[in-house]
């Protein structure tokens, strides 16, 4: 069997986290803080897509209600009606066409949506329901104990 690297990461301390209320996941800027990683928050979908554009971080937590341009609005409905209301399932599919890992990316919502999950399964990513610190926390861990830049498949 042939072994091959994953895709580079190209910022292995950072975390980016895409929320439009901050001051609600305060808690987890000081969690990933606490375990030795730099966060760079961000508020709406056009600001995350910029971030994630510029290098491949560590991993991204995105919550999927965050307030999205209208260019990018349009750009969403083109590729189904999940991907318009949900601006962050949108950031998540951007950063998935590159470079970023399944295991790099999490979503976050307070309501679950089979849409979502059914989007989420297809991309490869991890769905949580925000309400669930543990649960998310404990994604966390998994995603950063692993850097796949580093080790084999």
């Amino acid at each position: 069997m042939e072994h091959k690297l994953m895709a580079r990461t190209t910022a292995s301390t950072t975390v980016v986290v895409l929320d439009d209320e901050l001051f609600n996941i305060e808690w987890l800027l000081d969690f990933l803080t606490a375990q030795g990683y730099e966060t760079i928050p961000s508020s709406s979908a056009s600001e995350a897509i910029e971030i994630v554009s510029e290098e491949i971080y560590r991993a991204l937590i995105l919550d999927l209600n965050v307030p999205m341009s209208s260019d990018l609005i349009e750009a969403a409905g083109k590729l189904g009606s999940v991907y318009k209301k949900y601006p962050g399932l949108f950031v998540a599919r951007t950063a998935r066409n590159a470079g970023y890992r399944d295991r790099q990316i999490i979503i976050y919502s307070v309501h679950r949506d089979v849409e979502v999950a059914q989007e989420a399964s297809r991309l490869g990513i991890t769905y949580i329901l925000k309400g669930r610190p543990a649960e998310l926390k404990s994604e966390i861990d998994a995603v950063l104990s692993f850097d796949p830049t580093t080790a084999k498949e």
